[in-house]
């Protein structure tokens, strides 16, 4: 009797319709750098081989599979696996499409025609401060402190101005913040906040935008980049996989 093959492990980006086409020049993570589809009913699972040879985890792992994620985002609607998602290749139908296949439809026929946008906006510090200086007496009366006494004898000080800056950019933020995603929601069909990492951040959301109103939607952000310029720096990604807009799994 002749031993049974080992089945090979496929690594799964994320789900299309059945019918879809991919796009051209899709590079996957594996050592042959195909990208193909398993399809199973009206739902398929977009594929690829995976590195035998060692671990998945590297940057260029994660940048092939986010490449293709967003290739197929700016074709159609999909649905993204986590990074890394692996299964045995009989699992992609046997496991993932078959009990999933109204799911998965479902959850497509959420985003057709629309597609993710997530901005970002990051304060530039040096004019946000010479704001929050002028326009807060005890920060201002606390810095002239400080730089009348030495390093030791003005800690305490020091780390009270500290915390009064962070304390006056959150608040200023968060009004900055509401305003930008309040002036952009009647473009998108939902939105998602991501939390802030530092002080000087001013606005992380996703939104979900129909395709047909694309244009709108980044004209107006350039429009508040504008009114914005030398004070906060806005970046708008997409259309991107709609990783805020899908339930994790």
């Amino acid at each position: 009797m002749s031993p049974v093959e080992a089945e090979s492990p496929t690594y799964v980006y994320g789900l299309v319709k059945a019918d879809s086409v991919l796009p051209d020049g899709l590079t996957g993570l594996g050592p042959s750098g195909r990208v193909s589809m398993i399809a199973h009913g009206r739902v398929a699972a977009v594929v690829s081989d995976v590195p035998l040879d060692r671990p998945l985890g590297l940057r260029g792992d994660l940048v092939a599979h986010e490449t293709v994620l967003d290739s197929l985002a700016t074709e159609g609607a999909v649905v993204p696996m986590r990074f890394p998602a692996v299964v045995e290749e009989h699992a992609v139908v046997d496991e993932l499409l078959v009990p999933n296949e109204d799911h998965f439809e479902a959850l497509l026929d959420s985003l057709e025609g629309r597609a993710q946008f997530t901005l970002t906006g990051r304060y530039e510090q040096d004019a946000v401060l010479r704001e929050v200086l002028e326009g807060d007496e005890e920060i201002r009366a606390l810095r002239e402190k400080v730089r009348e006494l030495s390093e030791d004898a003005s800690y305490y000080d020091r780390v009270r101005l500290g915390e009064l800056i962070v304390r006056a950019l959150e608040q200023r933020r968060e009004t900055e913040g509401a305003d930008i995603v309040e002036r952009l929601e009647p473009f998108a069909v939902a939105t998602v906040s991501n939390q802030l990492g530092a002080p000087e951040d001013v606005v992380n959301v996703a939104f979900l935008v129909e395709r047909d109103r694309q244009e709108e939607f980044e004209n107006a952000v350039e429009g508040i980049g504008e009114e914005l310029v030398g004070r906060v720096r806005l970046r708008l990604l997409g259309p991107v996989a709609p990783y805020d807009f899908v339930p994790e799994a």
